[in-house]
């Protein structure tokens, strides 16, 4: 017998308001955005025919290719990064910490920077990386460089060190969900059957805290994909990733163009969640 119940209409009555709301701010502007980039005129007009040749020129240039291949490789950069970094975040601030007061405070410690604006945390990110800078100066204090390094401003380098700070805290919250949910009976009854802490991590902790490592990965893709301010100020005019090329072509007044590029950067970030979400079922998240 099947335990599918049915839904009472009053529930797709409570759903219909935001469902108008993101069909009117969501679907609508994408759906616009989509015509615009089969545009060949450069102005509005309702007879403008609908053409894949946009499409074309853009594959056909390869620094626009070489761009959204950039943007890919430094959003799986980012992830493995913050993955690793805040796995061990989250590992230490449930299993090592004990005390609820000292988790919820370093738990803070990372939340409080987020307070500011994505713009002034950018931008303070300046003085610290710029040759006279706070790392450099440190580094000459402790005789680590003889001379200030210029490899962290207007670099690769920088802009990673950038958004490692920005996004560690999305790969962070979801894994500390997870964690806390894990009954502790579990990994104290494998160790009383002799397994190693290694075979308890692998074996039960990692398998049950999956769904939120993939949950805060798909959040870390999301963002860096989108991100063009980090690039923009760290970065200087030396590197871009799509969201800088939208941008820069729609100042241009080049609308068909940028609304291409933006329908490229949306269909690659719903391919990568698409692939994330095969990992594993994210609606296990948060059972044991």
């Amino acid at each position: 017998m099947s335990t599918r119940r049915e839904r009472p209409p009053t529930s797709y009555a409570l759903a219909g308001p935001a469902g108008l709301w993101m069909l009117v701010a969501l679907v609508v502007p994408t759906l616009f955005i989509v015509w615009v980039s089969l545009w060949v005129a450069r102005g509005f007009t309702l007879a403008s025919p609908l053409t894949l040749a946009n499409y074309g020129k853009f594959f056909a240039r390869p620094a626009y290719v070489h761009v959204l291949g950039d943007t890919v490789q430094q959003a799986l950069v980012m992830m493995v990064i913050t993955g690793v970094v805040g796995y061990s975040i989250a590992y230490f601030l449930v299993v090592h910490v004990r005390r609820p007061g000292l988790q919820l405070a370093l738990f803070l410690g990372l939340v409080v920077p987020f307070w500011t604006s994505a713009l002034i945390r950018t931008i303070a990110w300046i003085p610290f990386l710029g040759v006279n800078g706070v790392i450099n100066q440190a580094l000459l204090a402790i005789g680590a460089v003889d001379r200030p390094v210029e490899a962290f401003l207007f670099s690769r380098a920088g802009i990673t060190l950038a958004q490692v700070s920005f996004y560690t805290l999305l790969a962070t919250g979801p894994v500390v969900y997870t964690l806390r949910n894990i009954p502790r009976s579990l990994p104290e009854a494998a160790q009383c059957l002799r397994a190693t802490p290694l075979h308890v991590f692998w074996l039960i902790t990692f398998p049950l805290t999956l769904p939120g490592v993939v949950i805060g990965q798909i959040l870390v893709f999301l963002n860096v994909m989108a991100d063009f301010a980090t690039a923009q100020a760290i970065g200087g005019h030396k590197y871009a990733f799509l969201g800088n090329l939208v941008i820069l072509l729609y100042e241009s007044g080049q609308f068909s163009f940028a609304a291409v590029v933006s329908v490229l950067l949306m269909t690659t970030m719903l391919l990568g969640v698409a692939l994330l979400l095969k990992v594993v079922d994210i609606r296990r998240f948060g059972e044991p």
